[in-house]
């Protein structure tokens, strides 16, 4: 299928390797001692991401308040790791799902601060049936970045499988929100990552899966997405906008600074939604 090896980027269809828009979201457990507790990704060129919410749980007060530290792991090149911090977060009141934004360093370099690539994303719903696949971070141990004898290293990898139904009104009482169902199997570690059509496209983000390793049903993996329709209506603030870049010149002067919704940001093309 079209994510066999790839992800892509809007316009021209350049490829993307999936380290470069799909990323790891890690935990300060103690000084040079980080865990991964979940998977992300990017959805604008300046650091804007998004997950599930309850990924995010661990950073977060009941104000959405970020009182411990969380960071985005970022690729630059085949060689460069920047660690970028996580400065806000915005949840959706109505369901698992979160856009938060990645430091882009634009204070120390105005003129040249950190940008990343994108993915494409849809809000249209699958046919039942249809191959979907999913790139996530499950099951890492923790990263020592303290022991200068055994580098970390952290480990993704592609989890297919295949779209069964929409659920506009959630029938399993763990789900408050409309959620996808399919067979593609999420273990710890991988919420949050992205769900991708046929197309390329990412169509939702991963929010549930259930583990039937070593019984009888196991091969028989159910899984829960959230559609990406459903942050249509999120509320985004604190925008961390580089001066100099096309996507704060894409926005009207009356609207810098302000609060903007998903899908204004789409409108004016910091997000690209089909």
């Amino acid at each position: 299928m079209v994510l066999e090896k790839y992800i892509t980027q809007r316009g021209n269809n350049e490829r993307i390797n999936p380290g470069d828009g799909i990323v790891p979201i890690l935990q300060e457990l103690s000084r040079g001692k980080l865990a991964v507790i979940g998977t992300g990704f990017y959805i604008t060129r300046y650091g804007l991401f998004m997950t599930a919410y309850h990924v995010l749980n661990e950073l977060t007060n009941q104000f959405g308040e970020i009182i411990h530290r969380g960071f985005i792991l970022h690729l630059s090149g085949e060689t460069k790791i920047h660690l970028r911090p996580i400065l806000w977060i915005n949840k959706n009141d109505k369901s698992d799902i979160a856009v938060g934004q990645a430091e882009n360093y634009m204070k120390n370099f105005t003129k040249n601060p950190l940008m990343n690539l994108r993915s494409k994303l849809s809000s249209k719903t699958p046919s039942a049936d249809t191959k979907v696949v999913t790139y996530a971070y499950p099951e890492n141990k923790i990263l020592d970045m303290t022991n200068k004898e055994i580098p970390p290293t952290i480990h993704g990898d592609y989890f297919d499988g295949v779209f069964l139904r929409y659920l506009s009104v959630p029938e399993n009482p763990s789900m408050s929100s409309s959620y996808y169902e399919t067979t593609i199997e999420i273990r710890s570690g991988a919420s949050g990552g992205p769900v991708f059509n046929k197309r390329g496209q990412i169509i939702g983000v991963n929010c549930r899966g259930w583990d039937f390793r070593g019984t009888e049903n196991e091969g028989n993996n159910l899984s829960y997405i959230i559609p990406i329709n459903e942050a249509m209506n999120m509320k985004i603030s604190h925008l961390q906008l580089p001066y100099h870049s096309a996507d704060r010149k894409q926005l009207p002067k009356y609207l810098r600074g302000k609060t903007l919704t998903f899908y204004e940001l789409a409108k004016f093309g910091h997000i690209v939604l089909d």
